[in-house]
């Protein structure tokens, strides 16, 4: 049984697995094979895989990448790349740089267009798009300013459809061309999952358009997508010639582990 879609204490701020505990859960629950998959970096791959070995539990190389296309945001996994390959080292850090960079033109900005940013920065940490949207949200609830429920889904909201161009993310076709280039795959994450401007579900359209740019394949099997949805990212798996890929999506301990049948899963064939 299979999970590639893990994440651990290298992804920032809301991951806890560390990788020998992440080991020995998932060879506790009778995995054979897990990949790290971790946002913006490939930091504890080779830890896991040394863990792994421990525990007799294969571990591939992976990281979830934050990324854009077709003005929506998607996250894209990338399988099998050398995690310190220096274009994939360049890739993690272009997504840092650039969200912090547009962060701070948007600070700049906004105050001149009437909105109220206050507590950024005190993260300890420069403020990135999600903190400046999430800002925006929380203090400047007025009619036909920021609508929703005062977080960062709405303050992303006005971003994305408000100030086109004010956050530009890495593509998921830039994403696609450093796999390829280091003869990894890239798979398209959860695309069932909703939770509103973040552009899923995706479409027909959506997938049609990222295999275009190269997209290898898409998770199927995710803990959110009802069985009509597995059934409909199957279907299209199947229409455009996608790789198959499934994983719980777990960030620490009180999430369980998947167990998805690697007779489902096509993207190990191509590691």
């Amino acid at each position: 049984m299979i999970d590639l879609h893990i994440h651990t204490i290298a992804t920032p701020h809301h991951a806890s697995w560390e990788p020998e505990q992440l080991a020995a859960a998932a060879a506790a629950r009778g995995l054979t094979v897990i990949a790290a998959a971790d946002h913006n970096t490939t930091a504890s791959v080779l830890a896991l895989a040394a863990a792994g070995a421990r525990h007799g539990v294969r571990v591939v190389s992976g990281v979830e990448i934050d990324s854009a296309f077709g003005g929506k945001l998607w996250h894209t996994l990338v399988y099998g790349a050398d995690p310190a390959a220096p274009a994939m080292l360049a890739l993690c850090a272009a997504v840092f740089e650039r969200n912090v960079a547009d962060a701070r033109r948007l600070i700049a900005d906004l105050p001149g267009r009437g909105f109220t940013l206050a507590g950024l920065g005190e993260q300890g940490r420069s403020p990135n798009v999600a903190d400046v949207a999430t800002a925006l949200a929380h203090l400047n609830r007025l009619p036909g300013r920021v609508p929703g429920e005062g977080d960062e889904e709405a303050g992303m909201r006005y971003l994305l459809t408000e100030l086109r161009g004010a956050y530009r993310p890495v593509g998921v076709d830039e994403v696609i061309a450093v796999a390829h280039g280091l003869g990894a795959v890239a798979v398209l994450a959860h695309p069932g999952r909703s939770k509103g401007i973040y552009a899923v579900p995706a479409a027909d359209e959506d997938l049609e358009a990222m295999v275009e740019a190269g997209l290898d394949g898409v998770e199927v099997y995710y803990p959110a997508h009802s069985a009509e949805q597995v059934a409909l990212y199957a279907a299209l798996a199947a229409k455009y010639g996608l790789l198959v890929s499934g994983g719980s999506d777990s960030h620490h301990p009180g999430q369980a582990l998947a167990s998805v049948d690697p007779q489902l899963v096509t993207v190990l064939g191509r590691l």
